[in-house]
């Protein structure tokens, strides 16, 4: 790992935990809506400060600068979730941030020899996603539930059926639903016939959130005799 992306990573884990127990702390509600606003105003900032710059240096195209990444979409989804504390959105944060987002922070598909704030850019966004997502499950005991599964799929055929449209119309690879990313990463061993390279990309996407969502749903079960 580079510098920057060991600072990346240690900041998405490391910054939630103290700022976490901070707000939960008695009188500490204000401190808390100033964390999830700054947080959430932070990750628009960041996104915008990054297409800014990709239009000042010419490499703001249709083919990859759009907002179609599933990142980006995770990134509006924990945007809104810190922004208006809304469940729904903090589902789609919780399973898109922690089942993709965080693999991109730690296997980025992005070029090493780009700029040192273009990388601090594309870290600093991926490490928000995350560290929002864990204050959010920290401060505030949100946590995903039996419908957030149905409500993630559903919006993850949304993100697909989106994505592969928008790659057809202007030949990009949102979501590496035309390609693999050319650094390694675990989609190195999916099909490499494109459908069923998808499918499985797609198969393995649900398995993500079935798995992510396994630690909650054996809570559940330990609790229910306590209820009976």
């Amino acid at each position: 790992m580079s510098g920057i992306q060991l600072i990346a990573v240690a900041a998405a884990f490391g910054l939630p935990i103290p700022l976490a127990s901070i707000a939960r702390s008695a009188g500490r509600e204000r401190f808390h809506l100033a964390v999830c606003h700054w947080l959430g105003a932070g990750l628009l900032l960041l996104l915008a400060l990054d297409s800014a710059e990709k239009l000042q240096d010419g490499t703001f195209t249709f083919q990859k600068a759009l907002p179609m990444q599933l990142c980006d979409w995770a990134l509006f989804a924990c945007a809104a979730a810190l922004l208006f504390r809304s469940q729904a959105a903090f589902d789609l944060a919780y399973f898109w941030g922690i089942g993709g987002t965080l693999q991109a922070l730690f296997t980025p598909a992005i070029g090493a020899d780009l700029q040192w704030w273009r990388l601090a850019g594309f870290f600093a966004i991926h490490a928000g996603i995350v560290a929002g997502v864990l204050y959010l499950l920290l401060a505030r005991k949100f946590r995903p539930h039996p419908s957030s599964i149905l409500r993630v799929v559903a919006w993850s055929e949304i993100y697909l059926a989106a994505a592969l449209a928008v790659n057809r119309w202007t030949g990009g690879n949102y979501g590496f639903l035309r390609e693999k990313p050319a650094t390694h990463s675990m989609l190195d061993y999916l099909a490499s016939d494109h459908w069923l390279y998808v499918l499985e990309l797609n198969g393995m996407a649900i398995l993500f959130f079935l798995a992510l969502y396994a630690p909650w749903f054996a809570v559940d079960r330990a609790r229910r005799p306590e209820t009976d």
